[in-house]
């Protein structure tokens, strides 16, 4: 059972910086979000729908190991996408469909005087398809690759539907729950671009990842941490070391071009970093290389600040190439860049609306609403076009996230999450004849 509803006022001095606000800060609450957000938690039929979800919690857990044991890395998403539609089909959502893109939709139908949210978890992981998925259990925790980022989201979707559809809630919007495709590494948001591209309906997003704030609380995030990154190709002429030796190597100059991005220096506010992640290259020991690659990430969430990082990153790896040709009197390496991820960085301000919706959900059930850092989520593209959007827990604690030998997830408090998620859609869509939408209040 819930602890008893009361509104909690609370009071936050938010710098003016880009600097994330922590999970510990304690944001202030709007009244024109937080009174009706406060009258929508006391209507019997949303306590049925939260207590529901913490009465389901082993039910919740059990769908969570089953998700993930079906192997999703990106781009190979197919089976635990077909799985996902048949889970939304048996609980009742209409037009259950799966794009061109590989996601999968379902429509909790609303009266149609509200707006249109889409509340999302990714289908994929980072794990290739060969990964040993197999869980242990030990001291309270679920180990397994992938247990936390995403199966335990896609399973608090599960559970969301099924309470709102046993507590028979008439939303005034459509709400439209959905498994996307292709978030992860390479992926590049593949799935939420496209579902972007086509549905243009689509006024507020709320993402699902792993428990970002720890053990305590279920931060919102709100930072949109954008990322560039590239592979990059050093071409040659090549040749045997020693009989062609003084033909410039494509590796020789990569390596330069490593250094000299290693030699950049950032800004901590706004955060920015970069990394080499992979090298490829060469042909044998005994063999100048003709060609050479490497994998550059470059992240920040400030815009300006993401632009100047690719551009001096760009001038490094083209110093690096011309400081080998010079080295050996030519000019035959040859530099190829190609753009392999563009996620747009982005911010909502703690005054929006969705913003404000999401921390009164907690709020309102009498828990300490928080803020988290910023991270780089499917939220990110639709923050970037302008629509209100922010990502959430599915619930619980988790860490070794991307680890194949470290992941887990515990169940730690870990209905609170789908709980939270629940009251924000339903405050973000309205619920008819009880609270009109509030999208579109200014605080």
């Amino acid at each position: 059972m819930h602890p008893s509803f009361r509104l909690i006022a609370f009071v936050l001095s938010v710098s003016a910086t880009s600097v994330a606000i922590s999970a510990d800060a304690v944001p202030a609450l709007a009244p024109k979000i937080s009174g009706p957000m406060g009258n929508l938690v006391m209507q019997a039929s949303i306590r049925q729908a939260l207590d529901f979800i913490e009465k389901n919690e082993p039910k919740t857990i059990a769908n969570t190991k089953a998700i993930n044991a079906i192997p999703a890395p990106t781009f190979e998403e197919g089976k635990r996408a077909a799985d996902f539609a048949a889970r939304l089909k048996t609980l009742g959502l209409e037009n259950v469909r799966t794009d061109e893109a590989g996601n999968v939709m379902g429509t909790y139908k609303g009266s149609g005087s509200g707006p249109t949210v889409m509340l999302a978890a990714h289908l994929d992981t980072v794990f290739p398809m060969a990964t040993d998925l197999t869980l242990t259990e030990k001291d309270g925790r679920l180990y397994a690759p992938g247990i936390a980022d995403n199966a335990r989201s896609l399973a608090a979707i599960l559970v969301i539907v099924e309470a709102m559809k046993t507590a028979k809630i008439q939303t005034e919007g459509d709400i439209i729950f959905c498994g996307n495709v292709a978030e992860e590494g390479l992926g590049d948001l593949k799935g939420v671009k496209h579902i972007f591209a086509k549905n243009k309906d689509i006024k507020a997003f709320v993402g699902l990842e792993p428990t970002l704030g720890g053990d305590e609380g279920e931060p919102v995030t709100y930072l949109a941490t954008g990322s560039r990154r590239y592979k990059i190709s050093f071409k040659g002429p090549g040749g045997h070391s020693y009989e062609a030796f003084g033909l410039p190597s494509a590796i020789h100059a990569l390596g330069r071009a490593v250094s000299h991005i290693d030699d950049l220096r950032v800004t901590t506010d706004p955060k920015v970093t970069f990394n080499v992640g992979v090298i490829e290259g060469g042909q044998s020991v005994n063999t100048i290389s003709g060609a050479a690659s490497m994998l550059v990430d470059m992240r920040s969430e400030d815009k300006a600040a993401l632009q100047a990082i690719e551009k001096q990153i760009l001038a490094a790896v083209q110093q690096g190439a011309d400081e080998t040709n010079k080295r050996w009197n030519s000019s035959a390496i040859k530099v190829e860049t190609a753009l392999i991820g563009d996620r747009p960085p982005g911010k909502m301000p703690v005054t929006s609306s969705i913003v404000q919706v999401a921390l009164a959900a907690s709020s309102v059930q009498g828990r300490k609403p928080a803020l988290d850092s910023a991270h780089s989520t499917d939220a990110n593209l639709p923050m970037s076009l302008g629509i209100p959007s922010i990502t959430m827990s599915g619930g619980g604690s988790s860490s070794g996230i991307h680890s194949a030998k470290n992941e887990w997830w515990a169940p730690v408090n870990a209905h609170r999450g789908p709980q939270d998620v629940l009251l924000t859609i339903l405050g973000l869509s309205g619920v008819k004849g009880i609270q009109a939408s509030l999208l579109n209040v200014t605080p």
